[in-house]
C-alpha cells in the first residue's frame, strides 16, 4: 500500500557548514513575503571548471525561523534536515525543515 504521509514526513539529516541565515518579511507589489534563507557551504560545479567552495541559499520556512539560530556561533557545523519537495511542473528542490547541533564527541582519555 502506498504511504504518502510517510513520504511527506521523511527527512534526511546531513552534517553541513552553515555560514548564516537571513530573515525577510515585507510586502512587495501587494504580495506579502515572509521567508528565512540559510546559507550553507557547497562545492562549486567542477564539471564547469570551477574549483573550491561557495555558499548555497536554502529556504527555511518563515522569517521567524532565524531566531532558532540564536546562541549558535556561526559559521558552525550543524546537522541539517532536508526534505525534497516538488512543484506542479515536476521540478524538485531541497528545503531545510529542521536542524540540530551535533553532540560533542568525548575527548579521548590519555593513558
Amino acid at each position: 500500500m502506498l504511504d504518502f504521509k510517510k513520504q511527506q514526513n521523511q527527512v534526511i539529516f546531513e552534517e553541513r557548514i552553515v555560514m548564516g541565515a537571513i530573515p525577510f518579511k515585507d510586502v512587495i507589489e501587494g504580495k506579502e513575503i515572509d521567508t528565512c534563507n540559510v546559507f550553507i557551504v557547497a562545492p562549486f560545479d567542477s564539471s564547469r571548471g570551477a574549483i573550491g567552495f561557495g555558499t548555497a541559499k536554502v529556504p527555511f520556512g518563515k522569517s521567524d525561523n532565524v531566531h532558532r539560530f540564536s546562541g549558535v556561533q556561526l559559521p558552525a557545523t550543524l546537522e541539517l534536515a532536508f526534505q525534497e519537495i516538488t512543484s506542479g511542473s515536476g521540478k524538485s528542490k531541497k528545503v531545510l525543515v529542521d536542524f540540530r547541533i551535533p553532540q560533542s564527541q568525548p575527548t579521548p582519555k590519555k593513558d
